[in-house]
């Protein structure tokens, strides 16, 4: 090609034929004769690229999920541990009150609030067969306090006018007369 540029013509070898004069098989024995294969296309690499930016950006969205539940997590656990001392607490006070009223003091103070005497010869009831141990005897009640006698005051000794509270009318304490 150099040669037709400079107007020149090349040198004919023996055994070549001129530029004009082809043999309709050199074009296949050239095909034939070639050291390297000829090189194909590449493979088009927008699709690899669009799926390599998916997975990338499902991989993030994964994480940005996972993490995301975790510190949701990790609130509700701090949540029900607060929650858990709050009740635990709570508990503590309600065993501690269920001990001071199942006290025998309080249970004897209270027994004999209801009216209820102490018996001084108690029996058992044995589960097991359902025998009484001991001859029970019913208690005494102590006798009721004699009333105190009532005596009606003497004039001398009348209530002081400061004292006395009529209603509607305002007592020294300044709470309104009931």
């Amino acid at each position: 090609m150099r040669a037709a540029a400079t107007g020149t013509a090349p040198a004919a070898s023996p055994g070549t034929l001129p530029a004009g004069h082809r043999v309709a098989g050199a074009r296949s024995r050239a095909r034939e004769l070639a050291l390297v294969p000829p090189v194909r296309a590449g493979a088009p690499r927008a699709p690899f690229v669009v799926l390599l930016g998916g997975l990338l950006t499902a991989g993030l969205g994964g994480l940005l999920f996972l993490h995301t539940s975790l510190a949701e997590d990790s609130f509700r656990l701090h949540d029900l541990t607060t929650r858990s001392a709050v009740l635990a607490g709570r508990e503590q006070a309600l065993e501690q009150e269920v001990a001071v009223a199942a006290s025998p003091e309080r249970l004897a103070a209270r027994a004999e609030a209801l009216g209820m005497v102490r018996s001084e010869n108690p029996a058992f009831i044995r589960l097991s067969d359902g025998s009484v141990l001991g001859k029970p005897k019913p208690g005494v009640a102590p006798p009721p306090p004699s009333p105190a006698p009532t005596s009606s005051p003497e004039p001398s000794q009348a209530p002081s006018a400061g004292s006395t509270h009529q209603e509607g009318t305002p007592s020294s304490t300044g709470e309104p007369g009931r």
